[in-house]
Parts: C-alpha cells; sequence; structure tokens
C-alpha cells in the first residue's frame, strides 16, 4: 500500500508540530510548511493525497486560493482547520469544495481520522487517458490541471468501462448493465456516445470507435 501523503500549511508551527508529529507516528509522509509562498510548486512536487490547510495563513486566505490549488492538484481533498467558528465560514469553505472544516481546538486525534476517511494515493484516484485526467472522486475530466467537464454518472460509468477495456470491444449487452433500472436503447447509448467524443477530442490521439454491430472500443495512446 503506498504511504499517504499529507500536506500541512499553518502558521501556528507549535500546533503544527504536534500535528506533524502525529501524522509520522501513524506512518503518513507530511511536508509542513508556515506560509502559502511557492505552494503550487509544492504541490506538483509533493503531489499530496490530501491538503490540511489553516484558513487564516499570515496575510492570506487559504479558501480564497481554493480555486488555483484545485487547479494546480485535480482531485486531491482540501480539510481547513481555523480557529473561526462562524458557520459562514464553515459553510464558506465547504462551498468552494472542501471535504470539512475542523474548528480549533480539535483533538489530533479527529484530524487523523478525518484525513484517514479522505485520503486516497493519487495514483488510485486519477486515471490518466492520453493527456486527460478524470479524476474518479469527483467524475471531473482535466487537461494539463484545466477542468474540461464534469461528467454526469452516466456518462463517466461509461467512460470508466471503456477505459477498463481499452482496446477491446465492449459490447452493448455489457454496456447495458451500466443502465440498471433507467430505460437505454440504441439511439440514448449512441447520443452518450457522441458526448463523449465530443469531450475526448481534446486529445486528437483519443478515440472511440464502433466495431460493427458488436459495441465500441475505446483507442488511447501508449
Amino acid at each position: 500500500m503506498d504511504t499517504i501523503k499529507v500536506l500541512l500549511v499553518d502558521d501556528d508551527v507549535m500546533l503544527s508540530s504536534i500535528i506533524t508529529t502525529a501524522l509520522k507516528d501513524e506512518g503518513y509522509e507530511v511536508h509542513y510548511q508556515s506560509s502559502l509562498t511557492g505552494i503550487t510548486t509544492i504541490l506538483n512536487e509533493f503531489k499530496p493525497d490530501i491538503m490540511v490547510l489553516d484558513v487564516e495563513i499570515g496575510t492570506n486566505d487559504s479558501i480564497d486560493n481554493a480555486s488555483e490549488l484545485k487547479m494546480a492538484a485535480p482531485g486531491t481533498p482540501i480539510l481547513y482547520i481555523s480557529s473561526h467558528t462562524e458557520s459562514h465560514e464553515v459553510a464558506r469553505a465547504l462551498k468552494s469544495g472542501a471535504v470539512a472544516y475542523l474548528k480549533k481546538p480539535f483533538s489530533v486525534e479527529e484530524l487523523i481520522a478525518y484525513v484517514d476517511r479522505h485520503a486516497h494515493p493519487v495514483s488510485n484516484a486519477i486515471i490518466k487517458i492520453g493527456s486527460l485526467e478524470l479524476d474518479i472522486q469527483t467524475r471531473t475530466l482535466y487537461q494539463a490541471s484545466k477542468e474540461l467537464k464534469r461528467l454526469s454518472k452516466l456518462e463517466f460509468s461509461l467512460l470508466k468501462l471503456l477505459y477498463s477495456h481499452k482496446g477491446e470491444i465492449v459490447s452493448y449487452e455489457k454496456i447495458e448493465e451500466l443502465w440498471e433500472d433507467a430505460i437505454m436503447n440504441e439511439h440514448s447509448l449512441y447520443n452518450y456516445i457522441v458526448k463523449l467524443r465530443k469531450i475526448l477530442a481534446a486529445d486528437p490521439d483519443i478515440s472511440i470507435s464502433t466495431i460493427g454491430g458488436n459495441g465500441y472500443m475505446l483507442l488511447v495512446p501508449m
């Protein structure tokens, strides 16, 4: 099992030292810094599985930086910690895409429980499809850290199925299993394939081929 990487950013050095020690004792790999300086570089190099961020870091507000952080590390969960206990602050953090908001003071055990619940190895959370990246947690497709589209559940399931059998024919019968109780016919399936083709056109080397009357095949560059 891959070691979970935690990025901790908080200008409270004493608290951060306690948190860092506790996380390392639990087997996590931790990168700590007291400011947001160079955060994009750190995200690209360290590739954390979860970010634990204080809201107020010096003169910076990390919630205001949420979109930038998510662009640099698509799919990486953000867990905010803060001494601001107002409900509107919690709501603001969650609306920015955070998975949780812990109000100081909190127990380290509580923080570890949240990290354990929400952290996941990036290698297991992101599917690389050519030059595209599919975040399986949010069903969002990215290219060069730019969000292309958040797929619907059926679009996501169909793409994931085709990818798991890339270079192979996926029969209509196999695809029908995705629809469960929804109504599926040849026309509706074709419409979904058309939608996926338009989305995947961001990488011209990716294609979905119709194989006679047998099914579809996803072709992805090696």
